[in-house]
């Protein structure tokens, strides 16, 4: 008797430690649905135009020294490029097995330059009759700061959690601005009494900027733990004719981005459970 008892509780020892390898077998995936995530990534516009501003001064003319004619008006921001850098939190939920759904706060920092092909410019600063007067500038940079909402919806083609698990993302990101700063370098120091009204002048981007995306991404770590995201956005569409700054505009211009993600499970009482044949 003693020893059935000894090969019954062997027996239950032996069920109990393979139960969990029995229930990987039958294919059974349980993850919590929420996770919280902390983003950070830049996105850039290609072929973004200049945005020519009226007090620009950009025909050759002897106000130029030495009689510069070889001048050839070209103004120029920061190469024709316009980027995006940005840092959030986003929560994510679980739909169904292969879609997911998201939306946070994003903070989004830009920069824009216009700068001339030659030592300075010439930017208008009062006209009275006959009388203009203009500042030589060696180049004008926009600061910006954009605080967004971005919406974006996943599909995971696989149902599997593998380790590493592709996905595409559709999504928007709807900025607005809160505070833009210009600075202004001269070519003769003397010219800065005039920063305030130029700053004025050359004013501010829009006060709300969007973009729609889609991409492809890789989730790196299992979705009931910790895990990464690494993701290339193309294209990304700016909204039609939109100002980006004071001195660029996107014309519908395309875009390309990447971004990284962390995410951590929360509510993790709240779960997906699924099964999956041949596991």
């Amino acid at each position: 008797m003693k020893i059935m008892k000894k090969i019954k509780l062997i027996l239950i020892s032996i069920f109990l430690s393979i139960s969990p390898l029995i229930l990987a077998q039958d294919g059974l995936i349980s993850m919590p649905r929420m996770r919280l995530g902390i983003e950070a990534g830049i996105t850039s516009t290609i072929g973004a135009k200049t945005n020519k501003h009226s007090n620009l001064r950009e025909n050759r003319s002897y106000y130029y020294d030495d009689y510069d004619y070889d001048y050839n008006c070209g103004f120029i921001f920061d190469g024709q490029t316009y980027d995006m850098y940005y840092f959030g939190l986003n929560l994510e939920y679980t739909l169904i097995e292969r879609l997911t759904i998201a939306a946070g706060l994003r903070c989004t920092f830009t920069h824009s330059e216009l700068n001339s092909d030659r030592d300075y410019f010439l930017w208008k600063t009062t006209e009275s009759g006959l009388t203009t007067n203009y500042v030589k500038i060696r180049d004008i940079s926009q600061k910006s700061i954009f605080v967004g909402i971005p919406l974006e919806l996943k599909f995971f083609p696989n149902k599997k959690d593998f380790f590493i698990r592709h996905y595409f993302i559709l999504g928007t990101a709807l900025n607005f601005l809160v505070n833009s700063k210009n600075y202004i370098s001269y070519a003769n120091d003397n010219m800065k009494k005039y920063s305030s009204l130029i700053s004025e002048q050359a004013g501010k981007p829009n006060v709300f900027q969007g973009y729609l995306y889609v991409g492809v991404g890789l989730k790196i770590g299992r979705m009931n733990k910790a895990f990464g995201n690494i993701e290339i956005h193309f294209p990304v569409y700016m909204f039609d004719n939109e100002k980006l700054s004071s001195f660029a505009k996107s014309s519908g211009t395309a875009g390309i981005g990447i971004r990284t993600t962390l995410q951590i499970p929360v509510f993790k009482n709240k779960k997906l459970q699924y099964k999956i044949d041949n596991y």
